[in-house]
């Protein structure tokens, strides 16, 4: 599991910027008062019915009136999950669907919705949570009392001096007056944010037809190279009805001019047309004109009556002619074929460069559509002007609502409100910084101080020193085993002993050496290494005693995380130590979270500085 945005309204100590927070795998700093934003993400991850009464309510009223809070998160099946709940009304879960990329509601059932969350998202169970996964500034050892839950122990008491006590009750005194201030700041912005989303709500269908326009005014964009090309065209359908014409024809054309290139390719085949002198009829007739001519000349000469023959010489003659008057126009026929091809060749050429200037337009117009012909681009067209068609409606409805009186009343407020929620939020943020401490907690720590410094300056002697007895805040820790050990189903001294390597790191580190190996006997009793003898922890001084306890959480913490993807919940129990320390221990806190996800509530820059995410 691993958390991805909360969202907080009306919850004292959690305030969002914008009213989300959004959280990302690793070591987040979330700038949030620690027990609240615990709190909240226990009534979310586990929720109640009587949750209300255990969340620090910004502003006055019923339990539980104005506050909502809602948890998006990844589940252990990989699937997105969003959780809302209002604490006056109910709850719902919602699941992502892949498919349709909404979230669908799954049950609004409290006890279902915790069933789930724990079987099918891996949400840890309370117990575990505490044991495991939790850090509590209110479990210190030096918070503890006789009889006092660690859920309930009340601040750790530290002596001062009365120059002290009177600093630190000035130091409250200016603490308390600008929790007051924040306290309005943040009734002030529970008030705009319940108003705002008042607003949302009744200018839903506005939002709702507007949603339509975009999706509609996106789908146009889609078409805009169609549209550019139906543009330029002018009277597409005319043009394009041109276009297939002027097509056909081509077509037609080139068909026409094939069949005559191949009778023409024929007519070369056979080739130019003989001589007659090559041939054996031209001068047959032609030797036999003149044979006849001259054996009728001769016998003319001797008075023979064979000098007629010498008539038969014409048709000879005539046959010779013939033969070469037919070679003749056989020669010009072929002549022809030549010209008739240019002629041929020159026709197409016109043809085809009057076809390319007349269709140069729809050829420009199929390019700039990116489409191949010209029933694709007449198709484009038809979307084009059924797209047209759906954004004017859309915006036809947009338009009518705007008009309504009411909606532009409702707007105009929206935006009133939005303006002075932004303001009121910079505010916020620079006066309080974020979060501030609840009042009544400051104010129960300055009576007490202010009764300590008068009973330490009428003190006349100091109060014999403490023995070094067993306090009762090692009750702490042999509590953080055991509890440790019936959630890992094992003995106290086996989870010390697995843990002891990492804790004797940790506390060295936070120690800086003072303080070195942890270990534990049989029944679970802790002992420390102090300068190179081995001390009872029971027996430690409260600060020591805490940071065994801070050494021995932190190893449990690593050893959750590290067991899979799950979520650690941090307040900010540091604030004690020195600078030094609080940095080894950021610097720890984001080497412990690499495997899953851990939120730390603080303000404190060292930690800030070292975190992955800061929300």
């Amino acid at each position: 599991m691993i958390l991805l945005e909360f969202a907080a309204q009306g919850v004292r100590g959690v305030a969002p910027s914008g009213g989300r927070a959004t959280l990302r795998p690793g070591y987040n700093v979330v700038a949030a008062d620690g027990f609240a934003l615990r709190r909240l993400l226990e009534a979310l991850l586990h929720p109640d019915p009587r949750d209300a009464e255990a969340l620090p309510r910004a502003g006055t009223g019923p339990a539980g009136a104005g506050m909502r809070a809602g948890l998006t998160l990844v589940g252990d099946d990989r699937v997105t999950y969003r959780l809302v709940r209002d604490f006056a009304v109910g709850c719902q879960l919602h699941r992502f669907d892949a498919e349709k990329r909404a979230f669908a509601p799954v049950s609004q059932e409290l006890a279902e919705i915790r069933e789930l969350l724990r079987s099918t998202v891996g949400v840890p169970t309370p117990a575990r949570l505490s044991a495991l996964l939790a850090l509590s500034a209110a479990e210190l050892p030096s918070r503890q009392g006789p009889g006092v839950e660690p859920s309930r122990a009340a601040p750790p008491r530290a002596t001062l001096s009365p120059e002290q006590a009177r600093r630190r009750v000035a130091q409250l005194e200016a603490e308390l007056a600008q929790a007051r201030v924040a306290e309005g700041l943040q009734e002030r912005l529970d008030r705009l944010q319940a108003r705002l989303a008042a607003l949302g709500e009744a200018l839903r269908a506005g939002d709702r037809l507007r949603d339509g326009l975009e999706r509609a005014l996106e789908a146009r964009a889609e078409l805009d190279a169609a549209a550019a090309a139906g543009a330029a065209l002018g009277d597409a359908e005319a043009k394009l009805v041109a276009y297939e014409r002027g097509s056909a024809r081509r077509a037609e054309a080139i068909e026409r001019a094939a069949a005559e290139r191949a009778t023409l390719d024929e007519v070369d085949a056979r080739g130019a047309p003989v001589a007659p002198w090559r041939g054996i009829p031209f001068w047959a007739g032609a030797g036999a004109g003149l044979a006849l001519a001259i054996g009728g000349a001769a016998a003319a000469a001797a008075g023979s009556e064979l000098r007629h023959a010498a008539l038969l010489a014409v048709p000879a003659f005539g046959t010779a002619a013939w033969v070469a008057w037919e070679w003749v126009g056989r020669l010009e026929a072929w002549e022809r074929v030549s010209r008739r091809r240019r002629v041929v060749d020159d026709w197409e050429r016109k043809l085809q460069g009057a076809f390319e200037r007349d269709a140069q337009e729809v050829r420009a117009a199929l390019k700039t559509a990116g489409v191949q012909g010209v029933p694709e681009l007449r198709e484009l067209l038809s979307r084009v002007e059924d797209a047209d068609a759906v954004v004017a409606e859309w915006r036809r409805r947009v338009a009518e609502w705007q008009a309504a009186p009411e909606a532009q009343r409702l707007a105009a407020e929206r935006a009133q409100v939005e303006g002075e929620l932004r303001a009121a939020e910079a505010t916020f943020s620079e006066q309080a910084g974020g979060f501030v401490r609840d009042p009544a907690s400051i104010e129960g720590e300055l009576r007490r101080l202010q009764a300590e410094a008068a009973v330490a300056i009428r003190q006349e002697a100091p109060a014999p020193p403490p023995r070094a007895t067993p306090a009762p805040g090692g009750d702490a820790l042999r509590l953080l085993v055991e509890r440790a050990a019936a959630e890992c189903g094992a003995s106290p001294a086996a989870v010390v002993r697995g843990l002891a390597a990492k804790a004797s790191q940790t506390l060295s580190g936070l120690s800086f050496q003072r303080l070195q190996a942890l270990g534990a006997d049989e029944r679970g009793n802790l002992s420390v290494q102090v300068s190179g003898r081995v001390v009872a922890a029971a027996t430690l001084p409260p600060a020591d005693r805490d940071l065994v306890f801070l050494a021995i959480k932190l190893a449990l913490l690593e050893q959750a995380l590290a067991g899979g993807k799950g979520v650690a919940i941090v307040e900010d129990a540091f604030a004690g130590l020195s600078d030094g320390a609080r940095r080894f221990a950021a610097r720890l806190l984001k080497q412990l979270a690499r495997p899953g996800q851990l939120l730390h509530a603080t303000a404190d820059p060292a930690f800030r500085e070292a975190a992955d995410h800061a929300a």
